[in-house]
């Protein structure tokens, strides 16, 4: 009779789809790089989906939440989840579109101006420890790769 314990589920499978899957390491990546980002950030009250938001703001001109949503790579829903607890906050003023009355222009407020400002130095230091993990010519070869990806990615849509 053996003593040795039994294996795990997981051990016991062959190496599977995850092991080669592309959008698993993607993902994970994702939330690795994420986590850097709002480490640094959080010491201002922010995270990266936040920040990066208020870096696509303007005091002097409203933007609808599609055109956020355009430019952040995200889905409308995903921005008006950003955009709300920014308003409540203070840093962000919504307003009716003169336009097209049904939409609403989002706007930086002073407020997030000044958070804007003060977290940009924990940006910095995400994109310190960014560089220090990969070593600038990994972190250059990741941005390239990410920008052309999305490029071919989009243009195959």
């Amino acid at each position: 009779m053996s003593t040795s314990p039994p294996e795990s589920p997981a051990s016991a499978l062959p190496p599977g789809p995850a092991a080669l899957c592309t959008a698993a390491k993607v993902r994970r990546l994702s939330r690795q790089v994420s986590q850097i980002y709002d480490d640094a950030l959080n010491l201002h009250g922010l995270t990266i989906g936040q920040f990066g938001l208020l870096a696509c703001l303007s005091r002097r001109r409203g933007l609808a939440i599609g055109a956020l949503a355009e430019r952040l790579a995200a889905n409308a829903s995903t921005v008006s989840r950003l955009v709300k607890p920014l308003a409540s906050d203070g840093l962000l003023r919504i307003e009716i579109d003169p336009e097209d009355r049904r939409g609403r222009l989002v706007w930086l407020t002073d407020v997030g101006h000044q958070r804007r400002a003060a977290a940009q130095a924990g940006w910095q230091a995400a994109q310190d420890v960014m560089e220090q993990r990969l070593g600038g010519g990994r972190l250059a070869a990741l941005r390239f790769l990410l920008d052309e990806s999305y490029e071919r990615l989009e243009i195959a849509e």
